[in-house]
């Protein structure tokens, strides 16, 4: 009779417990945005790098960009965002209009003056910290959980990861590194130091880059210093369509240019940390497999000094 009756006491509770439950569903019926009164809001979110853009679309995320910095050209959804400036420079009243919540931060390259500017402004800044290949799949997860795309992050990242390895374990280990100078811009002359992910695309494909030894991501350098450094191999990275080795072709003792050892590649494929470096290694390491490793004048092979 004891449990009879605790049954019945707590009766009017249950009846009051499933009508409640009732109500609350067909309020939610009615009216679906009273389910989601204590849901937060989804981030409103601003790329400050190119690469940065890139991956969040490799995320999954792409739909909570609401701006950009200029050069965000993939995937082609990414050039009708707004945009907000530049990797360097960026436009915090149009980062207002946008009602942006979050910012996505280059670590080693967006301003820490910036990063401080959208702070105060109340705009959350997630930095995504990548110097090595394996980072790249680690900050589209990070990404993910940003987005609330966890699922799909984690599905592109595995993707990417797979890859690399595969990459990796088809490689074959080579007995001389090739020098590479790789070149950002002509004027000022610009490359990449030790800290930027390029070093360890160069030694997916057995080369090693000549500047690697600065403590930095991006540098300016002086002519002579690459000429004192005598590369085996430039790669230039430039879209344009005029000859970019002109002015190297002005130094005929320069290895790379006595053994015509110049070559011209997009830079989204080798200086941007997403999943299309792989791509772009491949056609370097085909490159230098092909046309620098395998040349049967001594006097241009990587062992030449």
């Amino acid at each position: 009779m004891k449990e009879v009756s605790g049954r019945i006491t707590d009766l009017p509770a249950r009846v009051g417990a499933a009508l409640a439950a009732t109500l609350v569903w067909c309020a939610a019926a009615l009216d679906p945005a009273a389910a989601d009164v204590d849901a937060p809001a989804a981030p409103r979110i601003v790329s400050l790098a190119p690469h940065l853009t890139e991956l969040a679309f490799d995320a999954g995320i792409g739909e909570k960009l609401v701006g950009v910095v200029e050069w965000s050209d993939y995937p082609a959804a990414a050039a009708s965002l707004p945009r907000i400036g530049d990797a360097f420079r960026f436009d915090l009243e149009q980062i207002l209009r946008l009602e942006a919540t979050h910012a996505l931060a280059w670590g080693g390259g967006t301003p820490p003056g910036a990063i401080a500017e959208l702070e105060a402004l109340g705009v959350a800044v997630e930095i995504i910290e990548i110097e090595t290949l394996e980072q790249i799949g680690g900050a589209i997860e990070q990404l993910g959980v940003l987005g609330g795309n966890r699922e799909a992050a984690t599905r592109a990242a595995t993707s990417f990861r797979s890859r690399l390895s595969g990459f990796r374990a088809g490689r074959e280990p080579t007995r001389h590194a090739v020098s590479i100078f790789y070149q950002v811009s002509e004027k000022p002359l610009f490359t990449l130091g030790g800290r930027h992910v390029i070093n360890e695309v160069l030694g997916l494909c057995g080369s090693v880059n000549v500047f690697g030894g600065l403590d930095t991501e991006a540098a300016s350098v002086d002519l002579e210093a690459v000429l004192a450094r005598d590369p085996t191999a430039i790669v230039i990275g430039s879209d344009d369509e005029t000859d970019p080795g002109t002015r190297w072709r002005s130094y005929p003792n320069l290895h790379a240019v006595a053994c015509g050892n110049i070559l011209q590649v997009d830079p989204a494929l080798l200086v941007r940390p997403t999943p299309r470096v792989l791509d772009g290694a491949r056609k370097l390491c085909t490159w230098l497999d092909e046309e620098v490793a395998n040349t049967d004048d001594p006097a241009c092979g990587p062992d030449r000094h």
